[in-house]
C-alpha cells in the first residue's frame, strides 16, 4: 500500500465528515481526466497560488508561501514571512447546500467569499536589484568567495533600494533547495565585522571631543601588549604619531585602540547602542534580532572592539549605523515598504520615512565624511579609487571567528561607502565570504564596489563631481 493510497483512507474513514480533500494541487490536465469519469461525488476547489514572475530575483527578501502541518497557506521568510498577516485572506466564507445526511447535493456550486489581503510595494528598484545580483554572482567567481552580499539604500530616508545575496533559490520551487538558503544573511547572520566597524569607533570618540582628526597617538610605535595577547597592525608596520586620518586611512588598529581609550569603555558602548548596534532593525522581514552585545568589556575587548573584532553585528546593522555618518548625523530607520494597499478600503498607506535619532553631530558627520574620502582615495585600496565621483569609504578584513579562536586562513572582506561624498545618493556596502584570490578586502570587496558603483551612477542619474 502506497503512501497516498494509506492517507486517502485515513482521511475517507474519519466519523462525521462532510467532505475530505482529497489531493492537491492538480494541473488541468488532470482535472480534465477526472470529470471524464462522471463521478458524481467528486468535486473541485480552486485555490490562489503564489506567482514570482522574476524567480529567484530578491527571493531573500520576498521569501514564499508554503503549508503549515495543518496544510494552510503560509507565508515563510522575507516580506512573505514577516508581513503574512497583512497579505493573507482576512477571512473566507463557503456557502455548500446539502442534503439531510450532509452530503453536497450534486447540482450544488461551492461558493467561496474571500477578502482579499492587502498587497504591499517595496521601495526594491528592479533595474538596482538586477545590477546587484548579476554583479555579485560575477564578482564570487572572479574572487572565489563561498558567498557574499550587496546592500543599497538611500541614507536621507533609509529606504533599501537593493540586496542581494548569494546562493539564493527560487521561491517557484523552494522545496528543493537546501533551507539554508532561504534565510537573508543580511540580516540574520550575525559577524564582526573588522575596520568597517572602525568609522564608528573614529565618529564616536570625534564627536565626545576626546580626539580631533589631528590628534597624535603617542602609542603607536610598535604592537600593543595585554596580558598574554600582542595585537598588532593588519600588516605589522608601525608609524610613530600617526594621526587619525592617517589611522584611518591605513586602518591601523594599534592606533584605533587608542582612540577606544580615549573615550572609554562605558562610552563607546554608550554610543554604539546609539548607533544602533545589537539591536533589532524594525524592518517588515521575518528574521529581524538583535545581535549579542556584551554589557562590559575587559581592556583587551575594549582593544579589540575598537577595530571591529570581539563584537558582533550583522550587515544592516553596520548600513543603518553608517548610514547616520551620511545622513549628517541623523540614524534613519532602514525600511523595505514604499506603500501598503488595502483593496476592501480601498485606501493607500504610504510609508514615511523615520529618524530614530540624532547619533553625532552634523559637524561631526561633515569630519568623518573628508575622513572617509581620505581613506577611500589615500588607503589601502585607493588604486580602485576613481576620480569622477567623490566616494567616501572603508575597507574591512575580519577573521572569521570559530570556537576557541580564529581561523587566520578565511577571512570575511568587505567596503563601505557612499557617494557623493557631501551629499549621497546612495550608501552600499558590499561583502564577501572567505575569498579564495586574497583575503584582503582592498583586492576583492572594494574593487567589486566600484564595479557595481559604475552601474549605480547611470540607474540613479548622478553626475560625475570634482575629487577634493
Amino acid at each position: 500500500q502506497t503512501i497516498l493510497e494509506s492517507s486517502l483512507i485515513q482521511k475517507l474513514t474519519k466519523p462525521r465528515i462532510k467532505w475530505v480533500s482529497l489531493y492537491q494541487p492538480i494541473n488541468a490536465e488532470t482535472k480534465t481526466a477526472i470529470e471524464a469519469l462522471n463521478y458524481p461525488y467528486l468535486g473541485f476547489d480552486k485555490y490562489f497560488q503564489r506567482y514570482y514572475p522574476e524567480a529567484s530575483l530578491a527571493a531573500q527578501l520576498v521569501g514564499f508561501v508554503g503549508k503549515n502541518s495543518q496544510g494552510e497557506d503560509v507565508g515563510y521568510f522575507g516580506l512573505e514571512g514577516g508581513m503574512h498577516q497583512e497579505l493573507k485572506p482576512r477571512s473566507s466564507e463557503e456557502n455548500l447546500t446539502a442534503d439531510a445526511k450532509g452530503i453536497a447535493l450534486e447540482s450544488t456550486v461551492l461558493e467561496a467569499d474571500q477578502l482579499d489581503g492587502r498587497n504591499v510595494t517595496t521601495s526594491i528598484q528592479r533595474s538596482i536589484q538586477y545590477s546587484l545580483e548579476k554583479q555579485l554572482r560575477q564578482g564570487i567567481e572572479k574572487y572565489g568567495a563561498k558567498a557574499g552580499e550587496i546592500i543599497v539604500t538611500d541614507p536621507k530616508t533609509g529606504k533599501i533600494l537593493g540586496m542581494a545575496s548569494w546562493p539564493n533559490f527560487d521561491p517557484r520551487t523552494f522545496y528543493q533547495f537546501d533551507p539554508e538558503f532561504y534565510r537573508n544573511p543580511s540580516l540574520s547572520a550575525a559577524y564582526e565585522p573588522g575596520s568597517t566597524f572602525k568609522l564608528l569607533t573614529v565618529a564616536s570618540a570625534l564627536d565626545a571631543r576626546v580626539i580631533t582628526p589631528n590628534t597624535t597617538c603617542p602609542n603607536c610605535a610598535g604592537p600593543r601588549q595585554f596580558g598574554q595577547f600582542t595585537i598588532k597592525t593588519w600588516n605589522d608596520q608601525y608609524t610613530p604619531n600617526i594621526t587619525v586620518t592617517e589611522a584611518l586611512a591605513k586602518s591601523d588598529n594599534v592606533a584605533m585602540i587608542y582612540v577606544a581609550e580615549a573615550l572609554g569603555a562605558e562610552k563607546f558602548r554608550e554610543y554604539l547602542k546609539n548607533f544602533g548596534i545589537g539591536s533589532p532593525l524594525g524592518i517588515d522581514l521575518q528574521g529581524d534580532s538583535g545581535t549579542p552585545f556584551k554589557e562590559s568589556w575587559a581592556p583587551v575587548e575594549l582593544a579589540t572592539v575598537s577595530f571591529g573584532q570581539g563584537i558582533f553585528t550583522t550587515s544592516l546593522q553596520l548600513v543603518q549605523a553608517v548610514g547616520a555618518i551620511a545622513n549628517n548625523g541623523e540614524m534613519m530607520q532602514l525600511q523595505i515598504l514604499n506603500h501598503v494597499d488595502d483593496p476592501i478600503s480601498q485606501s493607500s498607506i504610504e510609508v514615511e520615512p523615520k529618524s530614530i535619532r540624532q547619533v553625532i553631530s552634523p559637524e561631526t558627520a561633515t569630519l568623518m565624511k573628508k575622513m572617509m574620502v581620505e581613506a577611500a582615495s589615500q588607503g589601502e585600496a585607493q588604486w580602485t579609487y576613481q576620480p569622477d565621483h567623490t566616494v567616501a569609504g572603508k575597507t574591512g578584513t575580519s577573521q572569521v571567528a570559530n570556537p576557541g579562536g580564529y581561523d587566520s586562513t578565511k577571512t570575511i572582506a568587505s567596503f563601505i561607502g557612499f557617494a557623493p561624498a557631501d551629499q549621497p545618493k546612495f550608501l552600499m556596502l558590499i561583502k564577501l565570504i572567505e575569498p579564495s584570490t586574497s583575503p584582503w578586502a582592498a583586492e576583492t570587496a572594494a574593487p567589486l564596489w566600484y564595479t557595481v558603483a559604475e552601474d549605480l551612477y547611470l540607474l540613479l542619474n548622478i553626475p560625475p563631481d570634482k575629487t577634493p
